[in-house]
């Protein structure tokens, strides 16, 4: 069961998490080359680093607010959906944004998709683990 945290605490996950996709992108945006286009092995280090950091950090935030486990799957939603609505513009203008080839932006996809599946996928199993 999901507990319903008050509106005022997922403004701020949304808020937190629009920071994280904001710094992440920043970052890829000086640094995306090294992540995207060093090879296979380099993108698989880069997508676990990038899920491992998400789950780690809406730990660190659900501890931090003092957010009941049971609640983790809609502090999850709350956290990444603002980074997936500013994604869909940050694809589209991806080679003017980044500095990277356009077919980057493949790579770049896959790691933002396995980072979230892997958020939401945690945050069910720790909601439903506390429940």
């Amino acid at each position: 069961m999901d507990l319903v945290l008050p509106r005022r605490e997922m403004a701020l996950f949304a808020l937190l998490g629009f920071g994280v996709w904001l710094s992440g992108a920043v970052m890829f945006r000086f640094g995306g080359h090294l992540m995207f286009e060093s090879g296979p092995w380099v993108l698989i280090l880069s997508g676990v680093g990038v899920a491992i950091s998400v789950c780690l950090l809406m730990n660190a935030t659900m501890a931090w607010r003092r957010a009941p486990a049971a609640s983790a799957l809609s502090v999850a939603v709350a956290m990444a959906l603002p980074g997936l609505f500013a994604d869909v513009f940050y694809v589209l203008a991806f080679a003017k944004i980044t500095g990277l080839q356009p077919l980057t932006a493949a790579p770049f996809a896959a790691v933002l998709i396995f980072g979230n599946a892997s958020l939401l996928a945690y945050a069910l199993f720790r909601g439903r683990s506390a429940s």
